[in-house]
């Protein structure tokens, strides 16, 4: 590839980031984000976290975790690193799915991205536009890690040295979870007219595509293979491993990404402009 392509890769990230975190029309989702974020932060996880203690001191037998199917929560070291990656698995992906919506239907349809491929090519708008919005993906993630990292702290700073191993295998983790959800967004946004359109494409994809595979899963045991083409359909897995344990099934979102992202780029060269 030219250099040049790679220039016009990090310009339109750039512009992509930089529309994600300082527009005005970006203000709103931060916020809403951080306030949510808050409450999530101080209210469930901290109380789990500290239910999860009060249970280890107590040496009980019995969890109420285990009770309702969260078990999983008492193998982590820090149990607030536990209940942050149960209410990441569920929150992440959906919020992908919202913010990765509008990646190139709505320029298309107001007829600037023909004049952006003009001085540019549609390689590069996108996957420009994709590698932005992952990095804007990549810092809500990693400031919602550090926020539950600080309160962890705050209960008991011997945590230190057991928290800082499990800090970046969480981040990472959660960005190529998202992985697939944006690739899948990407290709649909190349295809629709609106980031609403994309959206509810995604549902029903969603929706129609686990239900069909999962079906002929039951009764043809030998297409289960098939279930690697859902995104996200490891979640549930992966809820069940703590710490290093959960990079066993990275590989899973990295060729589901790998396979969306063939689909959109195929979409996008020859859809019109």
């Amino acid at each position: 590839m030219q250099p040049n392509f790679f220039n016009h890769l990090i310009l339109i990230s750039a512009f992509e980031l930089k529309r994600g975190f300082a527009t005005r029309k970006s203000i709103l989702p931060l916020v809403t984000f951080v306030v949510v974020w808050y409450f999530i932060l101080l209210y469930p996880i901290r109380f789990a976290a500290e239910l999860l203690v009060q249970e280890k001191e107590l040496q009980a037998e019995f969890s109420f975790f285990d009770l309702i199917g969260f078990g999983s929560i008492q193998h982590w070291p820090i149990p607030e690193f536990g209940v942050f990656w149960h209410f990441a698995l569920m929150i992440f992906p959906m919020l992908s799915i919202l913010l990765a919506a509008d990646q190139t239907c709505s320029d298309r349809e107001r007829g600037t991205l023909r004049f952006i491929v003009i001085r540019s090519s549609r390689d590069r708008v996108f996957f420009g536009r994709f590698i932005g919005t992952m990095l804007i993906q990549a810092v809500w993630i990693s400031a919602a890690t550090f926020s539950t990292f600080i309160l962890a702290l705050t209960r008991d700073a011997s945590l230190l040295t057991f928290a800082l191993p499990d800090f970046p295998i969480l981040i990472l983790n959660l960005i190529l979870i998202v992985l697939p959800f944006t690739t899948m967004m990407a290709a649909l946004s190349a295809q629709v007219k609106s980031a609403r359109q994309a959206i509810l494409w995604a549902i029903l994809i969603w929706m129609f595509l686990a239900g069909i595979i999962n079906s002929l899963a039951y009764y043809l045991p030998a297409l289960a293979f098939l279930r690697c083409l859902i995104p996200g359909y490891q979640l549930s897995d992966m809820a069940q491993l703590p710490g290093w344990q959960t990079l066993s099934l990275i590989y899973i979102p990295l060729l589901q990404s790998l396979f969306l992202l063939t689909i959109g780029r195929w979409i996008m060269l020859r859809q019109a402009l």
